[in-house]
This record gives C-alpha cells, sequence and structure tokens, in this order.
C-alpha cells in the first residue's frame, strides 16, 4: 500500500503520521510511504533519516492580507499545486495524510483533484489555518483534542483520535530508564527538554534551577539540550553538586520519560501528546513564537484539567523553575492528581485508531477527477 504524507515544518508536523506509519508496518502492512514537504521545514533534515522518500515542493505560509509576500505566496502555491500534481501521477498514492502547516496545502488539493482518499491529522487544539481551509474538502480530520471539534464547521467529519505518538514510546519500566542513564532510584528525577533542537530560555532556566536545588540529595535531572546548547549546559552542571545527566538529543525517549517523575517541556502537540500519554505531570513553557499561539493553549488546556503547570517563556528563569519543580514534586497529593489528570488526557492507542481508518480509506478506489485524467493523458503522450 502507497502511503504519500504532506506536511512539515516542525516534529509535530512529521512525527505523527510517522508513529501511523509505525503502527502500520508493526501491524505487518506492507507499507511504501513518501512524504511531501519544502526545504525550508525540519522535514528535509529529519525524513531522510528515517528512511523515507521525500519529495520537496514550493510552499510559502498563506498569506492574511493583501501585499507583495501574499501574492508571492498564492504564486507558490500555485507552483506547489503543479508540483504535487505531477507526484501524485508519479507515486499515484492509496491515501494521502496532511499533517498540518503550509507545506501540506498544495498537496492535499491536488490529491483531491485526484480523488485519493485523503485523512488530516491535527494534533494542535487550536487547528491551524492550513487545516480550517482543507477541513471541509477531505475524507476526515483526526483531532487531538475534543477540545478542537468547537473551531469546525458544522458537516466536517471529525474524529477525537488524540496524538499519534511512537510505538516505542510505551512499555518501558522505570528500571530500565534508571538504569540507561545511569541514575539513582532512590531520588526523584526531572526531565528536561525543549524539543528535537532544545531551547535556550529552557536550558538557561534548567542551569539556574538546578544550581538552585544542589545539595538536594533526593532529586536528579534528566536534560535533552539540543546540539547548540550541549556544551554550554554539560559544563555548567559540572560545577554545580547536583545529579545531572545531559545530553543534546535522547534517541529513546520512551525510557527518558520511564526514568521521570515530572516533565519540563514545550507545548508543542508531541510533546502534550507523549507527556500524557505517559501519564506524567509536567511544567509547560510555551513557544511564544508558534503559529496562532497553538502552544499557549495546549497548556492551558492541561493547565485547566490539572495536569500542567504553565509558566510563560518571558516569565522563566531559574528561581521560578526551581519553585516550580519543588512545589509539585514533594506533593504527593498534586503529583497523583496531575497524573491521573494527564493520564486520562492522554490518548495511547491514537496512532493504531488512525491507521485502522487509513486502511479503511485505502480500500477505496479513488477516481481520478477529469482533470487529473487529462493531465495524466497529456504528461503520457509522446
Amino acid at each position: 500500500m502507497k502511503i504519500a504524507i504532506a506536511g512539515g515544518g516542525t516534529g509535530g508536523h512529521i512525527y505523527p503520521a510517522v508513529a501511523v506509519v509505525n503502527s502500520l508496518v508493526g501491524a505487518g502492512k506492507q507499507v511504501e510511504v513518501s512524504f511531501v514537504g519544502t526545504r525550508r521545514g525540519l522535514e528535509g533534515s529529519i525524513v531522510p533519516g528515517l528512511g523515507y522518500r521525500m519529495h520537496h515542493i514550493i510552499s510559502r505560509p498563506l498569506p492574511t492580507g493583501l501585499s507583495a509576500g501574499s501574492a508571492l505566496s498564492l504564486i507558490c502555491a500555485f507552483v506547489g499545486l503543479l508540483q504535487s500534481l505531477v507526484i501524485l501521477m508519479t507515486d499515484r498514492p492509496a491515501v494521502v495524510i496532511g499533517t498540518g502547516g503550509y507545506a501540506s496545502g498544495p498537496f492535499v488539493v491536488a490529491a483531491r483533484l485526484f480523488g485519493v482518499p485523503i485523512l488530516l491529522i491535527e494534533p494542535n487544539s487550536v487547528p491551524g489555518r492550513t487545516t480550517m481551509l482543507l477541513a471541509r474538502f477531505v475524507d476526515e480530520v483526526a483531532l487531538g483534542f475534543q477540545e478542537s471539534v468547537r473551531h469546525f464547521a458544522k458537516g466536517t467529519n471529525l474524529r477525537v483520535t488524540g496524538v499519534p505518538t511512537r510505538p516505542t514510546l510505551l512499555g518501558n519500566t522505570r528500571e530500565k530508564g534508571i538504569s540507561m542513564f545511569n541514575l539513582e532510584s532512590a531520588r526523584k528525577t526531572v526531565f528536561v527538554f525543549g524539543g528535537s533542537r532544545g531551547a535556550s530560555s529552557i536550558n538557561k532556566a534548567f542551569v539556574e534551577a538546578a544550581t538552585a536545588l544542589q545539595g538536594r540529595d533526593d532529586l536528579q535531572f534528566v536534560a535533552q539540550t539540543g546540539k547548540a546548547d550541549y556544551e554550554y549546559v554539560s559544563q555548567a552542571v559540572q560545577k554545580i553538586s547536583a545529579l545531572c545527566r545531559v545530553y543534546p538529543y535522547i534517541d529513546d525517549i520512551g525510557s527518558a520519560y520511564a526514568a521521570s517523575d515530572l516533565v519540563v517541556c514545550r507545548a508543542g502537540a508531541g510533546s502534550v501528546a507523549e507527556v500524557t500519554a505517559c501519564g506524567l505531570p509536567s511544567i509547560l513553557i510555551p513557544y511564544p513564537y508558534a503559529a496562532g499561539d497553538h502552544q499557549e493553549a495546549n497548556a492551558k488546556l492541561l493547565e485547566r484539567i490539572g495536569a500542567a503547570s504553565v509558566i510563560r517563556d518571558e516569565e522563566l528563569c531559574g528561581e521560578r523553575l526551581a519553585e516550580a519543580i519543588v512545589s509539585i514534586i514533594y506533593d504527593t497529593d498534586r503529583m497523583t492528581t496531575m497524573s491521573g489528570s494527564s493520564r486520562e488526557l492522554g490518548r495511547p492507542d491514537a496512532a493504531r485508531d488512525i491507521s485502522l481508518r487509513v486502511l479503511e480509506l485505502a480500500l477505496r478506489k479513488g477516481r481520478l477527477s477529469k482533470l487529473a485524467t487529462v493531465l495524466a493523458e497529456l504528461c503520457s503522450a509522446k
């Protein structure tokens, strides 16, 4: 079965679809996958490393008004649409999965012209502009949160599935995690990360917080810093008397979650999905420049249900982070309540549920539209 995945820009627009593919492969399905995105987003570096074929198209963020920039965006969208039509005629996927971001727009529109079944994955509590525009023209939209439903027009085919997470996320034991990171089982563990590339504000606050909390022999830290800040953070923690394990990137993040009692991270859809699937309490620091401020919305949703505490990035400092850690991790009742609320929101079976729907859509034989048929004939003509 051939699947085309369109989207990108951030890991949150890549990894959910990868989780669905992994679920299909884990179920014994023969899957041929191709990704469609731009050269500007993270997909250009992440996808080849996953072993999938990558198609690049031209696309820019959608315009919000009339300007020279909006004209350029429309021109790029048209060029991206033509490129997408060629890719579809070449690859002939059985299903297209759109994961949001402006990179998915031209390809999903092209798939609609071709009559290919389309499923959109919207991982954020506040849907992105691209998803909102495309939602009424696709077969189904898989939502990460019930909160998202109110943003869509009536008649849109919606299903709340949760956000797909990688299959290796669960099934780890605390003992394995403690051993893997050379931690002490008697200590409480705080896992700090700012995404795959790291976050300088979080790394700086972590160093300051660990310094403020040094000397506590019942605390330990695991930190994923990203490559840019790794040397700075690793050297800084060597100067303080705190048990800290620092890495530029952690491949087996499931073991890090398993070893942890509390997580400090951004509020991207992928991170929120993983934290809640593991049922962990969290301190969320939304990225202030996220499109549509969706990380703020994700974080506030978890805070409302009692699963997380939120610190705004502009208010973040070592003292504030240290106080938040202490107020949560030493309060047994609060930890229990937060863990329970996190687990209730988590959807560990999301990848499996969506993969089953992808199989159902693949069984439908999409018919080429008249436009697509003409284009195919023109391209094949000698």
